[in-house]
């Protein structure tokens, strides 16, 4: 029965209009570790559609690694620049521990609570003056003027990049995120091109901290050691790539998708507008519900068994993070928008165990902050259009998604 079942991770096409949910439950009901079929392009791989075992497999660092490859690899990805490609080998979510502690540690005091506190009121001034600028505007494209604007604010604040350069960081995440869109990366040459800019200019960025350290992301990075040695050029530059990035994408997406969820379901925005009180526990269901990245691989270091399917050593598996979290035997009901669901905060759209994201108590806190600041701005806004995503087989970024702005 699975071979009738049609799903290729590695063909951004595949998730043209978001997650395929249907082909997850279907999976999921018939052979919920699927194997999935080699191509030209990926392995053979195992395709996991349940909640348990993406959980098992991100906390099971005895038997999976990250190191050969944590994403399944497309046609574009597959063209880049040999040393582009080294560096971006690079990335935290790249490593096993104890490697990965240690470069996480680097950055790792600035996500704090505490820091995070010190933090909120320059995310607060940024969410007050964005809802300023669009007072008497009508029609907006709620992506590129409203869900991009704070989140970038925000990691250049973090990181320590001037303020006039955010424009660049909008540009750069664009690059790392939009590999395999047309629009964005036209050409594998312009890719290239794109990525040396970023590497670039992060690196200039490292030397003005070596010679001036302040209290920022950049300075720590660059004035890093690890393991006794200080980071390696390419090392500070994946890093300098993977924090901008990451840092604001996903924040970006899940905003925007949270503004068309509510928007698909009035019952629910009615309930939260009834009761903002609902606001933290509200944006746990909605991470949930919308869940912006689509998957994470890792690869077998030894013969193992996840979820009653033996996996070989050296096997490829494909952890959906979509469809776990609209597994329905964690989640009653999972495609249904439950702003009062219990259980919701133990959603895992922000990963688990040792790659659980770094900057998540970040991402949450400006959701926290915008959408309720337009919500009591806008509370009857509607959406015009449907969203229109970056062609991806990693993150559903919304590239445009057309909202009325109603008070």
């Amino acid at each position: 029965m699975h071979d009738q079942i049609s799903l290729d991770i590695g063909n951004p096409d595949t998730f043209a209009h978001g997650h395929p949910y249907a082909i997850y439950d279907r999976i999921r009901e018939t052979q919920p570790v699927w194997r999935h079929p080699a191509s030209d392009l990926v392995p053979a791989m195992w395709a996991l559609t349940r909640f348990e075992d993406i959980r098992a497999v991100s906390l099971d660092s005895e038997s999976f690694t990250s190191t050969q490859g944590f994403i399944v690899p497309t046609s574009s990805r597959r063209d880049i620049d040999p040393e582009i490609g080294i560096a971006l080998s690079r990335f935290m979510l790249a490593m096993d521990n104890p490697e990965h502690k240690d470069f996480r540690n680097v950055v790792a005091s600035a996500f704090m609570p505490s820091a995070l506190a010190a933090v909120q009121p320059r995310i607060q001034t940024s969410v007050d003056r964005l809802i300023a600028d669009l007072a008497g505007k009508d029609e907006v494209d709620f992506v590129t003027e409203v869900a991009a604007i704070v989140p970038i604010k925000t990691v250049c604040a973090v990181m320590g990049i001037p303020e006039e350069d955010e424009w660049r960081v909008f540009e750069f995440t664009n690059t790392v995120f939009g590999i395999d869109d047309p629009e964005l990366a036209p050409t594998p040459e312009v890719t290239n091109a794109r990525y040396r800019e970023l590497f670039d200019y992060g690196w200039n960025l490292f030397e003005a901290r070596r010679r001036e350290p302040r209290d920022d992301v950049l300075s720590k990075i660059a004035n890093a050691t690890v393991g006794g040695r200080p980071l390696t050029p390419i090392e500070q530059k994946s890093f300098f790539s993977n924090m901008i990035s990451a840092g604001n994408e996903t924040t970006r997406s899940t905003l925007a998708g949270s503004i068309w969820a509510l928007a698909k379901n009035p019952d629910q925005r009615r309930l939260l507008l009834d009761d903002m009180s609902l606001l933290p526990s509200a944006v746990n269901e909605l991470i949930r519900w919308f869940s912006p990245v689509y998957h994470f691989s890792r690869v077998a270091k030894q013969d193992t068994v996840v979820g009653g399917q033996p996996i070989k050593a050296g096997e490829h598996v494909a952890m959906l993070y979509g469809a776990g979290n609209h597994d329905p035997a964690m989640f009653p009901n999972p495609h249904q928008l439950d702003l009062r669901r219990e259980n919701a905060k133990a959603n895992i759209a922000f990963g688990y165990g040792v790659h659980h994201c770094l900057g998540s108590r970040l991402g949450i806190m400006q959701l926290n902050l915008i959408l309720a600041a337009f919500l009591k701005a806008f509370p009857h806004y509607e959406v015009t259009g449907e969203p229109f995503y970056v062609r991806s087989n990693l993150v559903q970024a919304m590239k445009v998604l057309p909202v009325r702005l109603q008070g």
